[in-house]
């Protein structure tokens, strides 16, 4: 494998119970470079970018075939922690989904069940990601309130908040 390819994609093929959502895909992706997924709606692009953190793991009647490299490692080989897949490969997507609950809470929501960190510095992880995230300027004062009470655009913004706060790789 090219020392640049982050991840590596070959021959995937994704079911959902008897239709085939994902036809023998392959592509590699390099590491630190920006890589876009255009199609029509239906094509499979959000199928594609779940089977990436194994998400559809969860859909009942869903099948997975082929092999997605990580850094080298098939994160659908049997022994591989999911959990750890998913701390690794950080989603946001285009539809925000912020939880209903205050802006902090959304933004600790994955630090506090990957770990036990100390009050100061889980306050200090949540800062860095608002503000890694352009958002810190515009809710620093409003960190207890709901996150259902922010725009859209905010909404959207503390959602990558909340991926970039666990530091997926």
């Amino acid at each position: 494998m090219d020392e640049k390819v982050k991840i590596s994609v070959q021959s995937l093929n994704f079911f959902y119970g008897h239709v085939q959502a994902l036809k023998n895909v392959s592509l590699e992706i390099p590491g630190n470079h920006v890589t876009a997924l255009i199609g029509p709606s239906g094509c499979g692009k959000t199928t594609f970018l779940r089977c990436l953190n194994r998400m559809n793991d969860i859909v009942e009647g869903a099948r997975t075939e082929g092999k997605i490299l990580l850094d080298g490692y098939d994160i659908y080989a049997p022994e591989v922690d999911v959990v750890q897949v998913r701390r690794r490969v950080g989603m946001v997507f285009q539809k925000s989904n912020p939880f209903p609950k205050t802006i902090f809470d959304n933004v600790a929501y994955g630090l506090r069940i990957n770990g036990n960190l100390p009050k100061s510095e889980l306050a200090a992880r949540v800062e860095r990601s608002l503000k890694d995230a352009a958002l810190w300027d515009e809710v620093a004062d409003r960190l207890h309130d709901s996150a259902m009470k922010i725009s859209g655009g905010q909404q959207q913004r503390l959602c990558i908040a909340r991926a970039l706060a666990v530091e997926p790789r």
